[in-house]
């Protein structure tokens, strides 16, 4: 619009003139906010002449069309300095760009109409890289938490045009204030790990209410806060920030805060953009903790497993020596019952270490899993065929594939879940085993189908059979621990996916699992 910095007074005849020249709407108020000029371009933008409007109250007529400026007129007249706006004004459906010059008695006021078009494309383009940025950030799974809340605090601050932004853990109870997280100028004396009493800041008041807070101006918006530690020494005029929670209790805030007032309202975009962050946020700290709370848990029971094993152990073994002893040392002694009950105790104690030994593996399948990486399914397929191959060919089992795709995970405990599987389909067969293992892409997973021609399981007890230690068939009909599904349904959520089974009784079944693809794939 030119340099106006120094506007020559409107009443003045030639000034006046020179307003009708220009290509900007000028008017001009004076101290009780009255308009004293309007030229020609200022009566088309407000659709009424300079005689109608001589002596009325902008506020009276053009609340609405200048409501989000009006701090900047204020702040021009009362500091005596030139003052930009730019602001959507929904009544003239326009952008409004313009420049305030204050006087003594007044202020005059140079503004021209951005087209809608034009002001609505460029904010949506600010939008659109907002959220392109902010999902830059949140979606690097590499990106350390740390990172990433520093980088989305800068990426928020800087849209919604603030100099401080900062993530707080609250005590409520102890009345502390900690900044987590800092976005701040490099001479301020602010950085992660500083404290604040809770009832010296605005966060306060969110916390209380559990609601976001938007003040443009503290002393204007809410001025039983501004004699406040964090507004009146710390100089704080406008804030925005929302509450943080984690598991439905109040951890601390998102916000972000300014040392000078603002001359615009934050746009209901912009209180919507730092919410809906505020949100990820709070998602992101309550699965952080949960994963603590899991792996705290996962550690005491492979703690516990361990423990028991090890007590459980050695009895077994005790009563499997004693019982062996008996067998040789009496053995022509005994008759035929006794030898079949010194069997069946021995097979027993077998079955106890094998569950053990199996509980002990389901405890360790996040604690003790390796790192993931490529996989080659055929190789892992190859791998447990030669395992099982003796009891293959005892069985005339028959195990055909199509070609298997490479995914990521767990080498050793993807073998677990494919002989754990292929063992269950030979055991669970009427006749000769037919095991048919396919792959299909479902997105980033590949779904594996591990079909057999089995006796196949009641629908009632689809989801029963994953469950530890629960058993459809007695041990004289069916070996196993009762461990083995529930083992394969842990490592497949330990990579992220899901395990289920689709059968019917006498019909088969096909177990149906889903795992990563490789990066590389």
């Amino acid at each position: 619009m030119g340099d106006r910095s120094e506007p020559t007074e409107p009443h003045d005849g030639d000034a006046s003139a020179a307003y009708e020249r220009i290509a900007d709407a000028v008017f001009a108020l004076d101290e009780e906010w009255r308009f004293t000029f309007l030229n020609d371009r200022a009566e088309r933008l407000l659709e009424r002449s300079e005689s109608e409007l001589l002596g009325t109250v902008v506020w009276d007529d053009y609340a609405d069309a200048f409501e989000s400026s009006r701090r900047a007129f204020e702040r021009s007249f009362e500091t005596q300095e030139p003052v930009s706006f730019d602001a959507f004004s929904p009544p003239f459906g326009a952008r409004l760009e313009g420049r305030i010059h204050p006087s003594e008695t007044g202020i005059t006021v140079c503004v021209r109409e951005v087209s809608d078009r034009n002001g609505r494309e460029r904010g949506t383009r600010e939008r659109e890289r907002a959220l392109r940025d902010a999902y830059e950030v949140i979606a690097d799974p590499e990106r350390p938490f740390d990172d990433q809340l520093e980088a989305l605090l800068g990426v928020v601050r800087r849209t919604i045009g603030t100099e401080y932004a900062a993530l707080s853990c609250v005590h409520e109870d102890a009345n502390e204030y900690i900044f987590e997280a800092v976005d701040a100028p490099p001479d301020a004396d602010l950085e992660a790990g500083n404290t604040a009493p809770l009832d010296a800041t605005n966060c306060e008041r969110v916390v209380s209410t559990e609601r976001t807070l938007v003040l443009e101006d503290v002393d204007e918006d809410a001025p039983e806060l501004a004699d406040r530690a964090g507004n009146a020494e710390w100089g704080i005029s406008c804030y925005l920030g929302t509450p943080v929670s984690v598991d439905d209790e109040v951890y601390g805030t998102f916000c972000f805060y300014d040392l000078d007032a603002r001359t615009e309202e934050f746009s209901d975009w912009e209180v919507t953009f730092v919410e809906l962050l505020g949100n990820w946020v709070s998602a992101e700290l309550e699965r952080r903790r949960y994963e603590r709370e899991l792996e705290e848990s996962n550690e005491r029971l492979e703690q516990f497993a361990y423990t028991a094993s090890h007590d459980l152990q050695e009895p077994l073994r005790m009563v499997t020596n004693y019982l062996s002893l008996i067998d040789r040392r009496y053995g022509d002694e005994l008759d035929d019952d006794a030898e079949e009950f010194i069997e069946f105790a021995v097979d027993g104690a077998e079955r106890m270490r094998d569950m053990i030994d199996g509980l002990l593996a389901y405890s360790r399948v996040e604690t003790r899993g390796n790192p993931f990486q490529s996989v080659a399914l055929e190789a892992v397929l190859e791998d447990v065929r030669s395992d099982l191959e003796l009891r293959f060919e005892e069985t005339d089992a028959v195990i055909s594939s199509e070609s298997l795709p490479r995914v990521e995970g767990d080498p050793g405990q993807l073998r677990q879940v494919f002989q754990n599987l292929l063992s269950n389909a030979v055991e669970y067969s009427d006749g000769p085993p037919r095991v048919q293992i396919s792959a299909e892409r479902r997105g980033d997973e590949w779904e594996i189908s591990v079909s057999d021609e089995g006796i196949g399981i009641d629908p009632d007890d689809q989801e029963r059979i994953f469950e530890v230690f629960e058993r459809l068939h007695s041990h004289e009909e069916h070996d196993g621990t009762g461990i083995g599904l529930a083992l394969c349904r842990r490592i497949v959520e330990r990579h992220g996916g899901e395990i289920r089974v689709d059968t019917e009784p006498d019909e088969g079944a096909t177990f149906r699992f889903t795992l990563p693809a490789a990066r590389d794939s």
